[in-house]
């Protein structure tokens, strides 16, 4: 009776916290990332995160706090991103940054958060609180993902334009 509360929203948000990971650990074990392959695991985190907002809002529970851990993700990420070395050859290619490990701690994080909305849904009213905790907890992350790559994504636009 208790899994009546879960949904397919639910399964697209584990598929695509799993898919944000698993682009960041393909990232991780490239050499070079084409342009427009550094925003994979960007948007699936950016799909992950709408999802987990819309249960917030689907649970009436309050806005800000969640606005202001995805303002403050996107900042860190924005700051992270600014201060990597980077390089991009002729071809758009991006040489891997140092220092990737931390996406891959991001993203699997918000893999995590989500799997606790997932099974706070299937316990029930009894886990609201813990729902709303890692919702926070994965909505930074996101926003870290997020805004590396936006980072990124300005600074290789300004070095090739």
């Amino acid at each position: 009776m208790a899994a009546q509360k879960l949904n397919l929203l639910h399964i697209l948000l584990f598929l695509s916290a799993a898919a944000c990971f698993y682009f960041v650990l393909w990232e991780n074990r490239q050499r070079t990332i084409a342009f427009r392959k550094h925003f994979r695991s960007s948007w699936f985190a950016i799909v992950a995160v709408l999802l987990l907002v819309f249960f917030r809002i689907g649970m009436k529970q309050p806005v800000w706090p969640v606005g202001s851990a995805l303002a403050v993700g996107l900042v860190i990420g924005g700051a992270y991103g600014s201060s990597l070395k980077l390089r991009v050859d002729r071809s758009w290619s991006i040489p891997r940054p140092p220092g990737g490990r931390y996406a891959a701690w991001l993203a699997g994080l918000l893999l995590v958060a989500v799997a606790v909305e997932i099974a706070g849904a299937v316990i029930g009213p009894e886990a609201r609180m813990w729902r709303f905790y890692t919702t926070l907890v994965g909505l930074g992350c996101a926003g870290a993902l997020v805004g590396r790559s936006v980072a990124i994504a300005v600074r290789v636009w300004r070095l090739i334009g």
